[in-house]
């Protein structure tokens, strides 16, 4: 994973895959960040990495459902600014049910 705070190495990284297999980059997003407003400088790091390798956008978020209205809402905003346009395809929206949201049958073994 980058850090977000030094995401000039995040290019340079990518240009290292060799393989020609289609692939997604996911970013994983606690509900705290599913506003985006984190994440400007962010998008044109984004933009730089397409250049080097074309890859589907994924958000994985480990939240509940107001979360997900706020990071649906947010991306909204970002394509109409068209700071996701150097993208071949929308962004898509994956929810991950935090684990301390239901009992898991594996924490008992």
């Amino acid at each position: 994973m980058v850090n977000q705070h030094q995401p000039s190495a995040a290019p340079e990284v990518f240009s290292t895959i060799t393989s020609h297999v289609f692939f997604e980059l996911v970013i994983g997003l606690s509900r705290y960040e599913a506003d985006l407003s984190w994440a400007v400088r962010f998008f044109g790091v984004l933009r730089r990495m397409h250049e080097v390798r074309h890859f589907k956008l994924v958000f994985l978020l480990e939240a509940f459902w107001d979360a997900r209205q706020k990071l649906m809402e947010a991306l909204d905003a970002v394509i109409v600014k068209g700071l996701l346009d150097f993208l071949d395809s929308l962004p898509t929206i994956r929810i991950a049910q935090p684990r301390h949201y239901q009992w898991d049958v594996l924490d008992f073994v």
